[in-house]
């Protein structure tokens, strides 16, 4: 604890996965205290594969210079296949999946200058792990509720126990306790919702990928565009495996899970206007199940009094535009630099803070989600005034994505320590 800088709180995070550890390794850089408690009995990060933008992948850094060292050091890009490297700063190439143009380019969207990275999702988490001293981290702690009293917050666990907080940051996923517990009437209609759209996922080793729809397409991460559907893949594991998703509109999902087995011939109906890639793709995924795609609707505030919500707690998203993790890395880098501050000492300052952070972080995530699910209409062909316009496709793409990635991340947090200085002033 630094002598000229002391905090008299600890920060109780309630999560601890890639946006709860994140949070944590750039509070503990900054001496700020930190408590995490987590559901399961040990880390552990559902889905595959990850990747982030350039705005995200500027930030962390600015968080902890280990996290971006880590995250570098794990990833998957084009330059891993040999004879690809021209394509290092090539985020996605998208072509057409079906009709007169089936196969040829649409465009190749650049991600300057980081290109796409990706990596296994446990393979990240496994390392942030290192980051964070195990004395802090609570096992087996699942949240029932919280609530807040004149001493701080009262943690109320299912195995009984209780815990009293001094602020509370809740990063524990798109059906948030914290959530629920800061806004328990408004939680009550803004629960996850189904987004229209379901999927099918697999990952398939490269040498079948290749046999399927050959190398460049095999090896350089491609969107497959079409009339009510799309298909995605892209290298991981150092390109010896292919990460490979297709998604469907569809209005209803009569399932009370998630999750719902499904048939090979689900499967081809739905690709069937899809062309020869999607199709060769289709029939070398096995065990084929439904994926539900959820998202989080609007919410009125990520923070209230001395508990806050980061990541997909607050903005779950669609994976449209593969940007909800960058999001919450986003949130993390804000929260760490604020609660950081020199002038935040007590839990009371925290308070302004946790302000600060939401009227920053609120208007530009919830944008997110709302342009992630038009983006799933961008690429299903079925966008108001663009549909399978070649020059509008191209312009609208260019468009949504360099709001998205061109942001001034540490500009952002000078925009938040200015508001949090005026509420402390207040």
């Amino acid at each position: 604890m630094g002598i000229t800088d002391p905090k008299t709180f600890t920060v109780t995070i309630i999560g601890g996965g890639i946006g709860g550890l994140t949070l944590a390794a750039g509070l503990l850089r900054r001496n700020v205290r930190v408590q995490i408690y987590e559901a399961a009995s040990a880390f552990a990060e559902i889905g595959l594969g990850l990747s982030i933008g350039p705005a995200a992948h500027r930030a962390m850094p600015l968080i902890d210079p280990q996290i971006r060292a880590i995250y570098d050091s794990l990833v998957t890009t084009h330059a891993d296949s040999p004879g690809y490297e021209s394509f290092k700063d090539t985020w996605f190439e998208v072509i057409w999946a079906g009709g007169e143009k089936e196969g040829d380019l649409l465009m190749d969207l650049k991600a300057l200058p980081s290109g796409q990275t990706t990596l296994r999702r446990a393979d990240f988490l496994d390392a942030l792990v290192r980051l964070v001293p195990r004395e802090i981290v609570h096992f087996g702690k699942r949240l029932e509720s919280l609530a807040e009293g004149g001493d701080g917050v009262l943690l109320k666990f299912d195995d009984g126990t209780t815990v009293s907080a001094d602020v509370v940051i809740g990063c524990d996923g798109i059906r948030s306790k914290v959530k629920e517990s800061m806004l328990p009437e408004e939680s009550k209609r803004t629960q996850p919702r189904y987004s229209g759209m379901y999927g099918y996922r697999a990952v398939l080793d490269m040498k079948d990928m290749v046999d399927a729809v050959g190398d460049q397409r095999a090896r350089v991460s491609t969107m497959y565009i079409g009339e009510g559907a799309y298909g995605i893949s892209y290298p991981i594991m150092r390109a010896q495996k292919v990460n490979v998703g297709v998604y469907i509109l569809s209005e209803k999902w009569d399932c009370d899970t998630w999750v719902r087995k499904a048939n090979r011939e689900d499967m081809v109906r739905d690709t069937e206007n899809m062309g020869r890639y999607v199709k060769s793709l289709v029939e070398r995924m096995p065990d084929p199940s439904q994926w539900a795609i959820f998202e989080h609707p609007h919410i009125s505030t990520f923070a209230q009094s001395r508990v806050s919500i980061l990541g997909d707690a607050a903005h779950a998203s669609t994976p449209h535009q593969g940007a909800g993790a960058g999001q919450a890395i986003e949130d993390a880098h804000v929260l760490s630099e604020l609660l950081g501050d020199s002038r935040v000492k007590s839990a009371e300052d925290v308070v302004a803070a946790f302000k600060a952070y939401d009227e920053t972080r609120r208007p530009r995530s919830q944008r997110v989600v709302t342009s992630s699910k038009e983006n799933a209409y961008l690429l299903c062909l079925c966008m108001d005034g663009v549909g399978d316009d070649e020059a509008k496709l191209r312009d609208t793409f260019q468009q949504r994505l360099h709001w998205l990635w061109d942001l001034d991340v540490q500009g952002q947090v000078e925009q938040a320590r200015v508001k949090m200085a005026a509420y402390m002033e207040s």
